[in-house]
């Protein structure tokens, strides 16, 4: 599968991504959707996640950084 062509990614594209179903990498995935608004409350539909940011949660589950720690089974997040 290709790279998203642009850096920001909405909630289903972002699991796409990841390969889950949204509800899934809703509950799974750590990183924080960046706000594109000033008032999120008001508009979700501008929240996007950071592919980069994506990457980097990724990678430490991989144990590819040093960010393993952080990501503490993150199938039981998934599957409960």
């Amino acid at each position: 599968m290709p790279l998203p062509a642009s850096r920001l990614l909405t909630l289903p594209e972002a699991a796409a991504y990841c390969r889950l179903s949204a509800p899934a990498f809703e509950r799974a995935c750590p990183v924080t959707p960046l706000s594109l608004s000033p008032d999120t409350r008001l508009d979700k539909r501008l929240l996007r996640y950071d592919r980069k940011a994506l990457d980097r949660w990724l990678d430490g589950l991989s144990g590819l950084t040093d960010d393993a720690a952080d990501s503490t089974d993150w199938a039981a997040k998934v599957f409960g």
